[in-house]
């Protein structure tokens, strides 16, 4: 992979790729435990938009990796923003509870031979779920304000020209490129505000947060055409918006998810995929919405008022300070360990511990005679600052009655309009759960590998499926051939605003109901599926479910080949 430049634009790389140790101060026998990167290949934005108040915020993650120098951040906003420290924690909570779940009842017809070890139903129970101050500036810049927020020094600008501005960044040490001046002009143009950072002298990379803006707006918009001169295809988006009521898209399309192509069996492993294909579908500028709801069920889920601040600053022993921190429960991430490199650094004496410096804090009491004074006041200040402050600010989003999380992908090319958001007071809600029933139709001395599948989806629709044999007798994944099934990824593709219900401008439901009976036909003449007359001695099945693989395989492939999109 080509490294990641030095600069980041909103939005910025915003994966979870900062390194988290494991949340369990036990589990590794220390509170920092082997780190592991997160990797996931997108980005995630959290609004919250208040009509009340006129006022819109937004938390943007920052992957950086390089040099602490090198770093730079520069964003437009549409208003005069204040600026605020956010928390990775907000967004690894709403990831985990908004993320589609796939409930799924695996049943039997006739009596399948063997014992579970196949796809999608290893070692599972049989009912199961998985998610997934106005200063004059040099050559047409205003510097607006500066100011230091967390550990970054920042600077608001507003400039008469593109070129003027990007020459201001470049001779203030911000290293873009210089074709990104094309890319700025319409912002430029409509008097937009421009926020950079750069990580403050005595900071590390591993002092980089979550970074939150707060202006005057009634919608939610994302920058990303400046984004398209470093974005690579098929780019993930995840866009998250509290608000008074459901958000949707309104310059974007909005689609619904064709659930055939979803791979219920293995509990939507191609769910990133499908949304891919349908975002194709519909031009490449669209979204889907994992959920729409009430967001109070998070509430008490950040939990900052467990931290006393009061009590670390008490403690002028450092092993006794760490083992406080430890029991209120401060994150174990690169944020704590960088405050503790700073205010409980590593003596010289132990320097070869810098190259693990999780080995030091993991056990300060090992190393208590090389131990340093500190200033515990201080410490506990900046944790009020940098950890509980922006906690405290994202556990009240969760006081909002709407919650929405949609999901996007998106090539360099298709970054030619910027996504806005809007709050709908007339569309409902969409759950994240998606419920199905696969019944293995045994029968004849089948096992369970052996036997085809019905999938029965909770809006009636029916998909036979092959045995996992098959697929493996013809080199096939359950994703791929679902994949090659339907042309249909997107059921619905529909345009949404803030008010009424979506004009529906394609709907695919009589195509994809054809597409099933093809599919169907097909299975039930592979595998001489029939209805059972008692429903308890298996289907009529042939003797063997894997004859003529090769011929079956041909068939199939036919099929796919005149199926199958043109690049």
């Amino acid at each position: 992979m080509t490294p990641a430049p030095p600069v980041r634009l909103l939005p910025p790389v915003l994966a979870f790729a900062a390194l988290f140790a494991a949340s369990d101060a036990l589990a590794c026998g220390g509170f920092f435990c082997s780190q592991t990167p997160i990797d996931q290949a997108g980005e995630s934005i959290v609004f919250s938009m208040d009509p009340a108040t006129g006022k819109v915020d937004t938390h943007v993650q920052i992957t950086y990796e390089g040099e602490a120098a090198d770093f730079a951040w520069v964003v437009p906003v549409p208003t005069l923003p204040s600026l605020f420290l956010s928390t990775d924690q907000l967004f690894s909570t709403l990831a985990a509870n908004t993320a589609p779940v796939f409930n799924v009842t695996y049943t039997e017809q006739g009596s399948c031979e063997g014992y579970y070890y196949g796809s999608g139903y290893g070692d599972y129970d049989a009912s199961s779920s998985s998610s997934y101050a106005d200063t004059g500036g040099p050559g047409g810049v205003t510097i607006v304000a500066t100011q230091t927020v967390g550990p970054y020094d920042t600077v608001t600008l507003q400039a008469q020209s593109s070129q003027q501005l990007l020459t201001w960044l470049q001779d203030n040490g911000y290293d873009l490129p210089d074709q990104l001046d094309p890319l700025l002009a319409p912002y430029v143009a409509n008097d937009a505000y421009f926020v950079a950072l750069k990580l403050q002298n005595d900071k590390s990379a591993g002092d980089i947060a979550p970074f939150g803006m707060r202006y005057d707006g009634q919608k939610a918009g994302i920058p990303i055409q400046l984004t398209s001169i470093a974005a690579t295809p098929d780019m993930r988006l995840k866009v998250y918006v509290f608000g008074e009521h459901r958000a949707v898209p309104e310059s974007y399309l909005h689609v619904q998810l064709n659930d055939v192509a979803l791979n219920y069996i293995d509990r939507g492993t191609n769910y990133e995929q499908v949304i891919t294909r349908a975002a194709d579908e519909a031009g490449g500028q669209a979204f889907a919405t994992d959920f729409a709801g009430d967001p109070s069920f998070l509430q008490n889920a950040l939990n900052p008022d467990r931290y006393d601040t009061a009590a670390l600053a008490a403690l002028t022993d450092p092993v006794d300070f760490m083992n406080e921190v430890i029991s209120q429960g401060f994150p174990s991430d690169e944020t704590l360990l960088s405050l503790l490199m700073i205010h409980i650094p590593i003596p010289p004496q132990l320097a070869y511990l810098e190259q693990d410096p999780t080995q030091f804090y993991n056990c300060l009491e090992c190393y208590r005679e090389y131990l340093l004074p500190f200033d515990p006041a201080a410490f506990a200040a900046e944790l009020q600052e940098v950890v509980i402050d922006p906690l405290v600010n994202a556990e009240a989003l969760f006081e909002y009655p709407w919650l929405s999380r949609m999901t996007s992908s998106i090539s360099p090319t298709e970054m030619t309009v910027d996504p806005v958001f809007v709050l709908n007071p007339d569309m409902g809600l969409v759950s994240n759960v998606r419920e199905a029933e696969v019944v293995y139709l045994c029968g004849n001395g089948k096992t369970w590998d052996e036997s085809a599948r019905r999938l029965e989806l909770s809006d009636g629709r029916v998909l036979l499926l092959p045995s996992h044999d098959w697929l493996d007798d013809n080199g096939l994944t359950l994703d791929e051939f679902l994949e090659n099934l339907t042309d249909i990824n997107a059921l619905i593709i529909e345009k949404t605003g803030a008010s009424g219900p979506p004009e529906v401008l394609q709907d695919f439901t009589d195509q994809a109901a054809a597409e099933d009976d093809e599919n169907n036909h097909w299975v039930q003449d592979e595998f001489g599926e029939e209805e059972p007359d008692d429903g308890t001695s298996g289907c009529g099945c042939n003797s063997t479910t894997t004859g003529a693989p090769l011929a079956w395989g041909m068939a199939l492939m036919t099929l796919i080949l005149r199926r199958r999109r043109k690049d």
